[in-house]
């Protein structure tokens, strides 16, 4: 009885598919080969005749830039004109470059025609078309009553006389010279293009009606198959819902032994249900945590703060994800849980409540804690390991101590008006406290020789960047200090030492660096100089800006001092470790 049923109920929406599909098919048909279609032709037909009115439109604006100059006692009337048809003679267009332009006057007479030079100088008031049509009179009654207008008639094709087709023109009087000038198309091409236009067209609706066709045969072959399989959907139902049944059995088991804490509350956050699980986690019945929030179950040191921000969250109506609670169990123990819960509509979509799950993480926190102080004390000691060895280098030149305290200075600020993060400046301020590092090698009367050096001891000194580099390559610090370390005196040209670098192979904190040592270096006293004073050291930098110097560093530089957020020339200068 239920199968018969189906296969009736199959037939009928077969039925229902299949008609409307055939009537929108017939439909669409009559309204392209006969709405469509000659809309589409009509249009393109007035297309082509605006196309030669703009045509005519602008050759005719020629013979008014002649007369003007005419006007103007530039040319007489007679080379005017002259020029002017010269010109227009070889005028050409269409994709052939056939399509002209010709010229007669109200008489009629022939001025110029590409095509037919036999007939300039001559009368044509009775020349006849293939049709017994007096064109040329045609075109003056026709400016003569309206200026300009459309005639059709027959014309020889382009520039073979032999064949003769239909034409369509449109004609322009030029008043002030008696002239007459026009073009035009000839209407066999017109429609050969309609033509292309239909066959595409037609065939393009044929592959849409196919695919339609084959689309509605599909669906209504589908709807049969569905309708059979609704008969095994009935039969199967009643085992579906045991199976239902049974699965709503294990997913309760899994709630109530899950190691988590699963609840559910109203929109208020008083918990509504708990699973078993707040027993082992809390030490509370599910029954006792009814009616209570998250914010009485919160240790009192933590619940003013905890309270705004968990009814903030309720107030948000959105998802809660993360939520950390330092919470106290029923015997005073501290428990930290991670809740993570969901907002609950009704079809109202208004919110009743949230479902939620609350993770102890007490473990991983203290974790995290003991983590957190060993990376402290392991920065604390990669600090006190940087600034030994700085001290170290700046032991074997006492004249210049405190350097690379201040070049570490101006680099930090530099790098923090470029809107560096300070993970980044922090690596700049290791590889500027240790970018002389290399010193420590040199020999103690080069450092502090109160002469210039020779050309033997200038490139002895400059070996420190490479053995600063060797020094500091091996050891593991987040940062590339040691390729900082080598680069400092690379210069965006290609000048500098010891590799010649240009400015895509630099690394910025090593620009930063070059430029917070020129300025250090060229106003602080040296063993062979006294200092050359700020105003130079900015001049050069300055005038080496985007060429030597990074530009952006420079002009961060330039705005510390000269802004005086930071003064260079008071001997306030002090390390800053971040």
């Amino acid at each position: 009885m239920l199968e018969k049923k189906i296969r009736k109920l199959s037939n009928k929406t077969s039925r229902r598919i299949a008609l409307p599909t055939f009537i929108t098919l017939f439909l669409f048909v009559i309204v392209i080969f006969f709405v469509l279609l000659p809309q589409l032709e009509e249009n393109f037909l007035n297309r082509k005749k605006e196309m030669i009115q703009e045509l005519t439109e602008t050759t005719w604006s020629l013979l008014e830039s002649y007369h003007e100059r005419e006007l103007t006692g530039e040319l007489t009337r007679a080379e005017a004109q002259r020029r002017a048809v010269l010109r227009i003679n070889k005028l050409r267009y269409g994709p052939e470059q056939k399509d002209y332009f010709w010229i007669n006057d109200m008489s009629p007479r022939m001025i110029m025609h590409p095509y037919r030079s036999d007939l300039e100088g001559k009368d044509v008031s009775d020349f006849q078309d293939s049709k017994g049509k007096y064109l040329f009179r045609e075109f003056v009654r026709t400016v003569q009553k309206q200026g300009a207008g459309y005639v059709d008639y027959m014309w020889q094709w382009k520039d073979d006389p032999t064949k003769i087709s239909p034409k369509m023109s449109y004609v322009k009087g030029f008043k002030p010279w008696g002239w007459i000038i026009g073009t035009g198309l000839y209407v066999d091409d017109i429609y050969t293009e309609i033509s292309k236009i239909r066959k595409k067209l037609s065939a393009i609706s044929m592959g849409i009606l196919f695919i339609v066709s084959l689309l509605a045969v599909y669906s209504i072959r589908q709807t049969m198959i569905a309708d059979r399989e609704r008969l095994g959907i009935f039969l199967e139902r009643e085992g579906l819902m045991k199976s239902l049944e049974k699965s709503k059995e294990r997913y309760r088991n899994l709630l109530e032994t899950t190691s988590d804490w699963i609840w559910e509350s109203d929109q208020d956050g008083r918990y509504t249900y708990s699973s078993p699980r707040v027993k082992d986690l809390l030490g509370f019945e599910p029954k006792e945590m009814e009616n209570k929030t998250l914010i009485d179950i919160v240790s009192p040191q933590h619940t003013k703060l905890f309270s705004a921000k968990f009814k903030k969250m309720l107030r948000a109506k959105k998802p809660i994800n993360g939520l950390e609670s330092t919470c106290l169990g029923k015997n005073g123990q501290v428990v930290v849980l991670e809740n993570n819960a969901v907002p609950i509509f009704n079809h109202l979509e208004e919110l009743v409540g949230y479902r939620g799950i609350a993770r102890d993480v007490t473990e991983r926190k203290v974790a995290l804690e003991k983590l957190k102080k060993s990376r402290d004390d392991l920065h604390t000691s990669l600090e006190e390991t940087v600034s030994s060895l700085a001290s170290t280098a700046e032991k074997r030149d006492p004249y210049t101590a405190g350097h690379q305290q201040r070049v570490d200075l101006l680099a930090c600020a530099i790098g923090r008006e470029l809107g560096l993060p300070e993970l980044q400046i922090e690596g700049l301020h290791i590889a500027a406290l240790l970018h002389d590092i290399g010193k420590i090698t040199l020999p103690s009367e080069y450092l502090a020789k109160p002469t210039k050096l020779s050309k033997e001891e200038t490139a002895i000194i400059r070996f420190h960047t490479e053995v600063g580099y060797d020094i500091l390559k091996n050891i593991h610090f987040p940062w590339p200090v040691a390729e900082i370390v080598y680069q400092h005196h690379e210069h965006l040209d290609g000048s500098g030492y010891p590799r010649g670098l240009m400015d895509k192979d630099i690394l910025l904190e090593a620009k930063i660096i070059t430029v917070a040592d020129v300025v250090e270096a060229m106003s602080s006293h040296r063993p062979y100089r006294p200092s050359l004073g700020i105003t130079k050291a900015l001049d050069e930098i300055r005038s080496g800006r985007g060429t030597r110097y990074h530009a952006a560093s420079v002009d961060a530089c330039l705005h510390l001092v000269l802004d005086k957020k930071l003064e260079l020339a008071s001997g306030d200068w002090c390390p800053l470790f971040i």
